[in-house]
C-alpha cells in the first residue's frame, strides 16, 4: 500500500445527483486518489498554504476542470486530508486486530502496526505536521484529533486491563500507563521526523515501550 494512502479518504456520496454504477464509482476513487496523491505531494513540498490549485493541477496532469469537478477549492482538499488523517475506520480496524491474545502479544502487535504505518506516512511528514500545526489553531480540527488519541488511548488502555485481569501486569494505573506509552510513540515519531533518529526507529520505539512494560509486567 503506497504511503500516501494513510491520508487518502474513500470515496462517499453522489455523483450528478444520481447513485453511480460500480464502474463509475471506480472511475470516481481512481481519479479523486489521483488527486489527492498530486496535492499531497505539493503539500509536501510547497506547505498547505503556499500550494496552489495549479500547483496540484500541475502534479496530478489532468485539467483544473478535472479538478474543480471533484473538488471546488484547496480548502476542500485539505478538509477531506484531515477527516482521512483523522479516520475513526481505522481506530475500528486496529481494534479488530488486536481483539485476541495476550496483552503482551497486543501490545507487541500494536507496535509493530505503528511502525508500519509511520514508516509508510514518513515522505508526507511535512504535511501531517502542518496538519497538526492547524490543530492548535483551530478547534474544529483540535477537536477532531482529541477524538483520535482518546479512541486510540482507550484500545491500548483496554489491553493495560485486560492484561492485569489476566495477571500479565500488576496492579496498576491503566490510564497513566496508556499515557506513558502514547508519549514514547508520539514523541519517538516526532524525533524521527525530525532526522534525530536513525533508521533505527523501529529498536528505538521497542525499547521505550518495552521499558514501560517491564516496570508493570508480573515476572514468572
Amino acid at each position: 500500500m503506497p504511503a500516501s494512502d494513510y491520508l487518502i479518504p474513500k470515496p462517499t456520496g453522489r455523483f450528478n445527483n444520481k447513485m453511480p454504477r460500480k464502474a463509475n464509482i471506480e472511475n470516481i476513487a481512481k481519479r479523486k486518489e489521483q488527486i489527492i496523491k498530486a496535492a499531497i505531494s505539493a503539500f509536501a513540498r510547497k506547505g498547505l498554504k503556499k500550494t496552489s490549485m495549479n500547483d496540484i493541477v500541475r502534479e496530478a496532469g489532468i485539467s483544473k476542470g478535472a479538478i474543480y469537478w471533484y473538488f471546488k477549492s484547496k480548502d476542500e482538499i485539505i478538509s477531506e486530508l484531515i477527516n482521512a488523517f483523522f479516520d475513526p475506520k481505522e481506530i475500528e480496524d486496529l481494534d479488530k486486530m488486536l481483539a485476541s491474545g495476550g496483552a503482551l502479544e497486543r501490545i507487541n502487535k500494536l507496535i509493530e502496526y505503528s511502525i508500519q504505518a509511520i514508516g509508510k506516512m514518513k515522505p508526507f511528514r511535512p504535511v501531517i505536521q502542518e496538519i497538526y500545526a492547524l490543530a492548535f489553531r483551530d478547534q474544529k480540527i483540535r477537536k477532531m484529533a482529541r477524538t483520535s488519541f482518546e479512541a486510540s488511548a482507550a484500545l491500548i488502555q483496554k489491553i493495560i486491563e485486560d492484561g492485569v485481569k489476566q495477571k500479565e501486569f500488576r496492579r496498576t494505573d491503566p490510564r497513566k500507563v496508556t499515557i506513558a506509552i502514547i508519549e514514547v510513540m508520539e514523541g519517538a515519531t516526532v524525533l524521527w521526523f525530525m532526522g534525530m533518529i536513525g533508521d533505527d526507529f523501529a529498536e528505538r520505539l521497542h525499547d521505550g515501550i518495552d521499558l514501560i512494560i517491564d516496570a508493570i509486567k508480573v515476572n514468572k
